[in-house]
């Protein structure tokens, strides 16, 4: 059960999921509101997440999800499984492995949706509030 695998991860067990089997049915997991930061239409599941802003997720967008500008304190890298993602860079798709150094910024914004594999190694800031999620 996917569920499960915090608590797994948390016993010092391996983290273990096929991405291909939530890619044919987006359901099989828990999805928590991934709003902050002025994010609208996105969904997170935490695979690995610490008080320090490190971080290891799934997150779906629905078609016409976006997140206004914002800071990323460590590295962002994100893998497109599945959709198409856009940033101020650049239109991505699956396969598409992007990865930001810290310090970077951008805003983004799914027209079609997307199922992204994410990483961040800090905290990520709001350009405009200096709020973190």
């Amino acid at each position: 059960m996917l569920v499960l695998w915090r608590k797994e991860m948390n016993n010092g067990l391996p983290v273990t999921m096929n991405l291909f089997s939530v890619i044919k049915d987006i359901n099989t997991i828990k999805w928590d509101e991934h709003s902050a930061l002025g994010r609208q239409n996105a969904r997170i599941f935490d695979i690995f997440h610490n008080d320090s802003g490190q971080r290891i997720a799934l997150v779906h967008c629905a078609p016409g999800a976006s997140a206004k500008s914002h800071f990323h304190k460590g590295h962002e890298t994100f893998l497109i499984l599945d959709g198409s993602f856009e940033d101020d860079n650049g239109v991505y798709h699956p396969g598409d492995l992007i990865c930001y150094a810290p310090g970077s910024q951008h805003a983004w914004r799914t027209p079609q949706g997307a199922l992204i594999y994410a990483t961040w190694g800090d905290r990520v800031e709001s350009e405009l509030t200096g709020a973190v999620a």
